[in-house]
């Protein structure tokens, strides 16, 4: 019993030093969002570098989508997905934004909108999730200009 306990407690410290930072190295999608009445809704991608050698279960995503800087909603895991190894692996997220974070700002851009001058759109937070039971966070932080044409 003893060697199992200390078999599983080696696997963990291991799996702890060896866990390396997984990277986002893109965000696809912004641009490609829909306006609605509803609010901003549609679907992201994050193209992933996961250099571990084990997948990463995504379990929450905190974060937050911006337009010139002012938060209009939230970024969601759609199901339960996992991170393979290897680079560009994807991960699917979700966009819902509050209709009345949107119409502050359509208000706040109106003359921007009408002339199709792009605005800058961001994600911001993290996606937690874990491998062998060790949590691991990867952070989001992506800009993208795009035009808005009413």
């Amino acid at each position: 019993m003893r060697g199992i306990f200390a078999c599983l407690s080696l696997v963990t410290l291991i799996g702890c030093a060896a866990l390396q930072p997984v990277e986002v190295v893109r965000v696809d999608g912004l641009g490609e969002l829909s306006i609605g009445r509803g609010g901003i809704g549609g679907e992201l991608a994050l193209v992933v570098n996961n250099p571990n050698p084990i997948a990463i279960a995504a379990e929450s995503v905190d974060v937050q989508l911006a337009i010139r800087g002012k938060v209009v909603g939230q970024v969601q895991l759609p199901y339960a997905q996992s991170i393979p190894k290897g680079p560009n692996q994807i991960l699917r997220l979700t966009v819902q934004a509050d209709a009345s974070a949107l119409l502050s700002i359509l208000e706040a851009n109106l003359v921007r909108f009408i002339a199709g001058d792009e605005l800058e759109v961001s994600v911001k937070g993290e996606v937690t999730g874990s491998a062998l039971g060790i949590a691991v966070g990867i952070p989001v932080d992506s800009k993208q200009n795009i035009k808005i044409q009413l």
